[in-house]
């Protein structure tokens, strides 16, 4: 049994490959970025109006005298307009400033008059209601930097820069496959000894909210069917999933079921709280977790362990994932394991949960983060800096 230090350099130096794939943007939504993304265009392209109103030069206002009015210039006009000195021009939103024009007044605040027109804002200032060129990124600057996120935000702010497309990080091929004798799926008749299985929606929710959609097996407690089904897991993925079987039980058959495999254990029960039986295995380029059963264990580890070691091989920052709350309560451990406590993080303070019992989803139904404790914690006290790992 080793300790979550011990597992963490481990997992770092057995990453996942991921490929780079240039994709067109609007197929890349929610993807992650896999190099920096630069501006193919100033933005604004040139200097354009923030309001409907008028166009006219700081230096020939005089609030005591009206503009004439000298042309109107709608948005997407593409010729070019001067503005004459003392003058002014209707324009409207996102239409080009005109040359020898550096401030547009809002039409609210003017009143105009047989080609005339008079400015009665006394809080405008020069280059008031100008977009000036270049004022959100310059061409050639950094949008966006290789593992951030495609949001709809994102996808607004490259279009907007003239990208139409970007290179991402592929998405791996997943399996999960859930084990175990006992499983009934929802929506069925449960007979006595038997319970309904939730791993699978708890790790296909997690995996979609990486963009990953997996293949999913269900084995039965034996040999044959173990094999079989891990034996097409690992033919067709990327990344293995299991659940349940990987402690040192009767029926627990997956750990030497992988051994017959050709997969090498590179860890096997860590020093930690819940999870103590997880199983990290590789072959050849092929990564395997195995997880115990009980369905807290499983979203324990999908949370503590898969999902930043997958955002991490997308370039992501895990200090997005790892952060510091205050504590708002006195919690108490027995020193020597690692603990994933479910938690409630809101506006910089973190409360511990009920129902941290690992066949227990309760909790997990309304957390939205761990506190993650060192082993050779004993007692931690409302008011302390604690670490947490965040599930969004």
């Amino acid at each position: 049994m080793i300790s979550t230090e011990q597992a963490t350099e481990l997992l770092s130096s057995h990453s996942i490959s991921l490929k780079k794939k240039a994709m067109p943007l609007l197929d890349a939504m929610g993807m992650y970025i896999a190099e920096p993304v630069l501006a193919g265009v100033a933005v604004p392209p040139f200097d354009n109006s923030a309001m409907d109103g008028y166009a006219f030069s700081w230096a020939d206002f005089n609030p005591q005298k009206p503009m004439k009015i000298t042309g109107e210039i709608p948005a997407g006009e593409t010729g070019a307009m001067f503005l004459e000195k003392g003058c002014a021009m209707r324009i409207f939103t996102g239409a080009m400033v005109p040359e020898g024009a550096d401030t547009v007044v809002m039409q609210e605040k003017t009143r105009s008059e047989a080609g005339f027109v008079w400015i009665e804002d006394e809080k405008l200032q020069q280059g008031g209601n100008v977009r000036k060129a270049g004022s959100q990124s310059a061409c050639g600057d950094v949008l966006l930097q290789s593992g951030q996120k495609l949001t709809p935000g994102a996808m607004g702010l490259l279009a907007s820069a003239g990208v139409s497309s970007v290179s991402v990080w592929e998405i791996p091929s997943v399996s999960v496959v859930v084990t175990g004798n006992e499983i009934v799926a929802p929506g069925k008749t449960l007979l006595p000894g038997q319970v309904y299985e939730c791993n699978s929606y708890s790790l296909l929710s997690a995996l979609s909210q990486l963009g990953i959609r997996a293949n999913l097996f269900y084995a039965s407690d034996t040999e044959t069917d173990l094999h079989h089904r891990l034996e097409i897991a690992l033919e067709t993925s990327d990344l293995v999933l299991v659940t349940g079987g990987v402690s040192v039980g009767d029926y627990d058959l997956v750990v030497p079921t992988l051994k017959a495999l050709g997969v090498d254990c590179v860890f096997h029960r860590l020093k930690q709280k819940p999870a103590k039986p997880l199983y990290f295995g590789t072959k050849g380029e092929k990564r395997i977790f195995g997880l115990p059963g009980n369905p807290a264990s499983v979203i324990t580890c999908w949370y503590a362990w898969i999902r930043p070691y997958l955002l991490s091989a997308m370039d992501v920052p895990l200090q997005a994932v790892f952060q510091q709350a205050k504590l708002t309560c006195d919690y108490r451990q027995k020193p020597g394991l690692t603990h994933f406590v479910k938690a409630y993080l809101q506006s910089g303070t973190v409360a511990v949960l009920t129902g941290q019992e690992s066949y227990r989803m309760d909790a997990f139904a309304n957390a939205n983060c761990f506190i993650k404790t060192e082993a050779d914690t004993e007692d931690l006290k409302a008011g302390e800096m604690v670490q947490i790992i965040l599930f969004e």
